[in-house]
């Protein structure tokens, strides 16, 4: 809509506006974890505009670790439980919205691996070391003596979210939508790493072996949870006026936002082939990546990403030395990789394991960019603990200019190819990033065009 420049004078003269946070409640659940209710939901506010990039996740984050044999733990074979890297994400397995009873995304699960593998490649290392270290424990931290849970305790908060809240624009009147939803699921309690009693953080093998730890009896908890978001007002009428024009005028309001599709498989070793099915209007970026599934007993380098261990060391790495197990991406033994979009190869050449950082940087838009960056700081690091394969689709990674590859007419076959020598058994994973529409009617009519 063309908005006349004497208008445009009055909309920059914003008058009788009015911010504040509110604090959501949950409906069911205020405490969630392993071995207890997993799934919690919130419903944002009603007639309200809402920053959706402000909504927050608080709680405290506990875990509990197996006490020592012996009488009075004379054996000295505790495994603590730490708190994972990247802290409340690494726990959460589906993040889903609806509104009005229409689901606005796919709720993939493994939400936690989606969100590690990204935040590698596209988060920068000083807002990873100051706000994220101090609300999302960004590093793993040695067990820090509590001999009552043998584990840890921290009143962590979660303020990033991938999906439904990386809409544009920011502001998004809920007056206009029924009402909004949000529902968590948590993972099983396999994310944690651990420590062993008497022994450095990182160390695989315990000093003294604990009969009664066989790999998952640590626990978590997220108890005490409550959501935060900002909502503005803006009370001359200037906005509900403007609001009303658009949607006589246009008869809709589309607001834009981010979706996921994860496929998995397993693969005997480096050489591999997972194909996925994706319709979508917009498709933006294709990721493939591996976790380790063999025994370090077997060949692994370290034992299944499913069973509770010590963290996976960095090495050389210059932001966090060590990983949860359950998020370390391998490249051993990959020769090369591509992509097949209904059979079409992207890139046009097979790729090798470095040349996918170079992809990374390409599509976060980075290699003209000074200060940006990503969290990997050594090839060590990229090619044992965080690598992947990926391309970009669309132009400038830009949300609200829908340029990604359409494939709206056909159910198209997507494939994720790697070749090379690694002879043990891994878990490949295939991840579409797409762009949906969320279209906004009148008298608060909805529709999603995926």
């Amino acid at each position: 809509m063309e908005i006349p420049s004497d208008l445009l004078y009055f909309v920059s003269q914003i008058q009788n506006y009015s911010k504040n946070t509110v604090k959501l409640q949950t409906l069911n659940q205020t405490t969630l974890g392993s071995g207890q209710a997993t799934q919690a939901r919130v419903s944002l506010p009603v007639n309200a505009i809402c920053n959706m990039k402000s909504l927050s996740m608080h709680c405290n984050f506990n875990t509990f670790g197996v006490p020592p044999t012996g009488a009075g733990g004379v054996d000295g074979n505790a495994v603590y439980a730490l708190i994972p890297r990247n802290g409340i994400s690494s726990v959460l397995d589906r993040v889903s919205w609806t509104a009005g009873g229409i689901a606005l995304d796919n709720a993939p699960s493994l939400y936690h691996t989606i969100y590690n593998a990204k935040m590698n490649v596209e988060k920068g290392l000083s807002k990873y070391m100051t706000d994220d270290k101090v609300l999302a424990n960004s590093v793993i931290e040695a067990w820090n003596g509590d001999v009552v849970n043998y584990g840890q305790s921290k009143q962590l908060i979660q303020n990033n979210f991938l999906g439904f809240t990386e809409l544009h624009p920011s502001y998004l009147d809920l007056s206009l939508l029924s009402e909004l939803f949000l529902t968590l699921q948590v993972s099983d309690n396999s994310v944690l790493p651990v420590q062993y009693q008497g022994t450095s953080l990182g160390s695989f093998e315990p000093s003294v072996a604990n009969a009664n730890f066989t790999g998952s009896q640590c626990r978590y908890t997220l108890s005490d949870i409550f959501f935060t978001v900002e909502v503005v007002s803006v009370s001359n009428g200037l906005y509900s006026a403007l609001t009303e024009r658009l949607l006589s005028e246009k008869g809709s309001i589309d607001v834009p936002y981010r979706q996921y599709n994860l496929f998995s498989s397993d693969a005997d070793d480096a050489t591999t082939s997972l194909r996925g099915s994706v319709s979508t209007m917009s498709l933006d970026k294709i990721y493939g990546f591996f976790r380790n599934s063999t025994a370090k007993s077997a060949g692994g380098p370290y034992n299944q990403y499913y069973l509770q261990q010590a963290p996976v060391p960095c090495v050389k790495n210059t932001t966090f030395a060590y990983n949860n197990a359950a998020h370390n991406l391998i490249s051993s033994g990959i020769n090369d990789w591509t992509f097949r979009v209904n059979n079409s190869p992207y890139p046009l050449y097979r790729a090798g394991t470095i040349d996918a950082y170079n992809y990374a940087v390409c599509g976060n838009g980075r290699t003209y960019d000074k200060d940006a960056g990503s969290l990997i700081g050594s090839q060590e690091t990229w090619l044992n603990n965080c690598w992947l394969g990926m391309i970009q689709l669309n132009h400038n990674d830009d949300i609200t200019s829908i340029t990604g590859m359409d494939l709206r007419s056909i159910n198209s076959q997507i494939t994720f190819e790697s070749a090379g020598t690694g002879g043990f058994k891994r878990q490949a994973m295939l991840l579409t990033q797409q762009t949906s529409l969320l279209r906004i009617g009148q008298q608060r009519s909805l529709a999603v065009i995926s």
